[in-house]
This record gives structure tokens, C-alpha cells and sequence, in this order.
């Protein structure tokens, strides 16, 4: 995803007990979750790297807001917002497509 929508209120109601390392490490995992659409990899020294934070706070931040499956660490909002996002750009198509019809027609 290019774009995903961030809530204030929420993320500061959820977050507003981290350190500011552990805030930085959730935004940097949210963004690594939206851009890939898909679960953190249950390998912590590799996503402390790519995120560029220590392996503890990764560790912490990540046994906090998401949930360890075996497909890897999966945020149940970040899922939701992903399918939403999926939904709305195949109705977009879909109403792209009955416009390239109806111009074809005429």
C-alpha cells in the first residue's frame, strides 16, 4: 500500500506509554506492514535491522501490537485496513471498467 490511513486519536490512546524508541520501532513496524501487506517475520534480528532498531525493543513492540502466527507477526487493525483498501480499489475498477464500456458504446 502507497497510502494507508492514520489515526491519531487511536494510535495515541494505545501508545502514549512508550518510550520514544518503542514508538519509533511501532511506526517503522506499521510502515513495513502496510508497504508489504502481509505478516513481520518472526526473525527479530533481521526486522530490527530493516527497521533500524535494537533486537529488545523490536522484541517488545511486536509482542505488544501484533500477534505471533505462523505466517509471522499479523496486526489485526492493519488487516482490516488492508481488506478495506482492497475492497474499495475493486469497486473502483469494477466502476472503471463499466465507464470504459460505456465510452467504447457511444
Amino acid at each position: 500500500m502507497n497510502f494507508y490511513q492514520f489515526h491519531v486519536g487511536d494510535y495515541v490512546k494505545h501508545t502514549s506509554h512508550l518510550t520514544a524508541d518503542e514508538d519509533l520501532a511501532y511506526r517503522r513496524l506499521l510502515d513495513m506492514y502496510y508497504d508489504t501487506e502481509g505478516a513481520i517475520p518472526n526473525d527479530i534480528p533481521r526486522v530490527s535491522r530493516r527497521i533500524r532498531m535494537g533486537n529488545e525493543v523490536t522484541k517488545n513492540v511486536l509482542d505488544e501490537f501484533f500477534e505471533l502466527t505462523d505466517e509471522g507477526y499479523k496486526n489485526r487493525r492493519a488487516d482490516a485496513e488492508i481488506a478495506r483498501s482492497e475492497e474499495h480499489t475493486s469497486e473502483l475498477q469494477s466502476h472503471l471498467n463499466l465507464v470504459c464500456r460505456l465510452l467504447l458504446e457511444k
